[in-house]
């Protein structure tokens, strides 16, 4: 009898920790899916970033399709792809470029994202004060 208080427990714990992620994660108003959604983001410096990027000043398009993004900087631009690694990160790496992008969603209502060049298809990312950037949809 004991054992089948115990269960009933943590299967209620369970149900009620797993109810308002999934909620959460629906909510039209509030997407966590970790995909930039579709529009154009301009790219500037994070306020903590003191050194500057190179990245900065350039427009990130991402595409309806949420794979395909182009980094456009000046006359010129570089095509690349997301892919979301949690539900409000995503990893943006640029076609025959060493260097990507390791963002984290803000407030994606309005198109405020964070994020540090990373080395594309890894881990290894440049702190905040030396290469921080912020995106703000247009």
């Amino acid at each position: 009898m004991k054992f089948g208080r115990i269960a009933a427990g943590i299967a209620l714990a369970a149900a009620l920790t797993t109810v308002p992620a999934v909620a959460s994660a629906d909510d039209p108003e509030f997407p966590r899916n970790g995909v930039i959604p579709p529009g154009t983001y301009h790219i500037i410096r994070h306020p903590s970033n003191v050194v500057g990027s190179p990245m900065e000043n350039c427009d990130l398009q991402v595409f309806v399709d949420h794979t395909v993004v182009v980094l456009v900087c000046g006359e010129s631009g570089v095509t690349g792809r997301q892919s979301p690694v949690g539900p409000d990160e995503t990893h943006v790496t640029f076609d025959g470029r060493l260097f990507g992008l390791d963002l984290q969603d803000i407030d994606p209502r309005f198109g405020h994202w964070i994020g540090v060049p990373n080395v594309a298809g890894t881990q290894l990312k440049a702190p905040y004060p030396l290469a921080g950037v912020t995106l703000n949809r247009r």
